[in-house]
């Protein structure tokens, strides 16, 4: 079976609708294809489990393991009732902000009493790790003033979570991982909480780090308070990432430690958007492989090219421009210079391919205000079947990939998995999130595996989810 998303567009000539056919079909993915991604993934987990050597696993996913483990279900349900604050603070570096919020746990079917805000950072605050904290340590003291927390007897514990490849190196402590020029200026190879904590101090303020994980981990640990058997988070953000918990005694990298040795179910953050590296199962098209060409790391981060938020627009700007070449999109006289500019076609743009209004309204005011082009009633039509060939053919690889998560963490667990799911793109594209799940689902139940649920959280699950993970015992 093809899932091809070409359907003729009424109105066009044979010459729009053959074009738009050959890239829906270099888009199209095949059941085999989805299967061939669901065991790819699920293989370099296991591969990456043996070892935190890159260089003799090169097919192996990192895998990061974390303090973080299941039973902190039972650690959130001790602090219910008790008055217990937990800060938690999300260091956003696609957004360039800071998100922190507050929980205090009820129980008893009360709703826990939450509190969030964003703070931008400053221009300069990523220019060395001091600046990143100090300004980091002056919102936490913002939102502790503005919030009436700064009169806690005792220490208010902060969880801290990164949208980058994280190290733990402690139980509270852990390290950025991550090569590019930016990390190092604003991270260097400091410990993230014992840096926090000293511009803390400093301050004054009545607070201390006690987790720093991955967001991937801090959204399951929120899913957890929702669904106490969460063991699988997808996060759909700028990029893409994914957790899940795994036995700690059948991490071949733990042996010989006494974690190593436990039945604790651990949380791994596997580093999804390192996935395909040399894949057989991956069919990047010629778009693809523009825009990998385009960005500052061509050839790494593979699937997360095909996929993620901060790619899809890029990609369908790159089908409309050469639509436009062909002189089959918009009027001879458009003004091209907006569709000229990389990146310039936003991911959220992408909601357009939900317009059901008779003249796609919603479609052609987009390509007016955003790009200075008067859309007639087929340009609409072939913008909006853009948007949704790139859009489904990223969601079908998403999940068939969770599909290879699942399959690892059923095992581990030895109970159908239950999957939480949090993002911008869960609010952003409905379509996509829905047949992601239905793709899970489907080839899942081809592995003969328990079917997964699934729930998701919204946008911003792991800033609470940091908070709930310093309640860590």
């Amino acid at each position: 079976m093809v899932d091809s998303d070409f359907t003729p567009v009424a109105g066009a000539c044979s010459a729009q609708n053959d074009l738009l056919r050959s890239m829906a079909d270099k888009f199209a993915v095949t059941d085999n294809d989805l299967r061939s991604v669901a065991d790819e993934v699920y293989s370099s987990i296991v591969n990456g489990l043996q070892t935190d050597d890159t260089d003799s696993n090169p097919h192996g996913l990192p895998c990061r393991v974390s303090y973080v483990k299941s039973e902190i279900t039972q650690d959130m349900r001790q602090a219910e009732g008790t008055d217990q604050i937990a800060l938690g603070l999300t260091i956003n570096t696609s957004l360039e902000r800071f998100k922190i919020a507050s929980v205090r746990l009820h129980g008893n079917g009360q709703a826990d009493e939450v509190n969030k805000q964003i703070f931008r950072m400053a221009q300069g605050a990523s220019a060395s790790p001091g600046q990143l904290f100090q300004e980091a340590a002056t919102h936490v003291a913002e939102f502790i003033n503005s919030h009436n927390l700064d009169s806690a007897k005792q220490p208010l514990p902060l969880g801290v979570t990164i949208d980058l490849p994280l190290e733990e190196t402690s139980k509270r402590g852990g390290r950025v991982v991550c090569s590019t020029s930016a990390c190092n200026r604003m991270f260097g190879n400091v410990d993230i909480a014992r840096s926090l904590d000293d511009q803390m101090t400093r301050q004054h303020l009545p607070v201390r780090v006690t987790a720093t994980t991955n967001c991937s981990i801090s959204t399951m640990v929120a899913a957890q308070r929702r669904f106490a058997h969460t063991c699988v988070a997808l996060i759909l953000n700028h990029g893409i990432n994914a957790a899940y918990y795994e036995r700690a005694r059948e991490v071949p990298k733990l042996h010989g430690t006494p974690l190593g040795e436990s039945d604790a179910l651990v949380a791994i953050n596997t580093e999804l958007a390192r996935y395909g590296a040399g894949s057989s199962a991956l069919r990047p098209t010629m778009w693809d492989h523009r825009v990998d060409r385009e960005s500052t790391d061509t050839g790494a981060h593979v699937f997360e090219k095909l996929v993620a938020d901060k790619y899809m627009g890029e990609i369908v700007r790159n089908l409309i421009t050469d639509f436009m070449d062909a002189r089959l999109l918009f009027p001879k006289d458009a003004d091209a210079t907006m569709f000229s500019k990389p990146y310039s076609f936003f991911t959220s743009y992408m909601t357009i391919m939900e317009d059901t209004s008779e003249d796609l309204h919603e479609v052609g005011g987009l390509l007016n205000a955003g790009f200075n082009v008067q859309a007639s009633a087929v340009d609409r039509q072939i913008v909006a079947t853009l948007c949704r060939i790139v859009a489904m053919r990223a969601a079908r690889l998403v999940g068939a990939a969770v599909a290879g998560i699942v399959r690892r963490a059923a095992e581990a667990t030895g109970k159908p998995a239950v999957v939480s799911i949090s993002g911008q793109l869960t609010e952003m594209n409905q379509p996509y999130v829905r047949c992601t799940v239905e793709t899970a689902k489907r080839l899942a139940l081809a592995m003969q595996l328990d079917e997964p649920s699934f729930n998701v959280l919204g946008e911003d699950g792991y800033t609470v989810g940091a908070a709930l993970a310093s309640l860590s015992k």
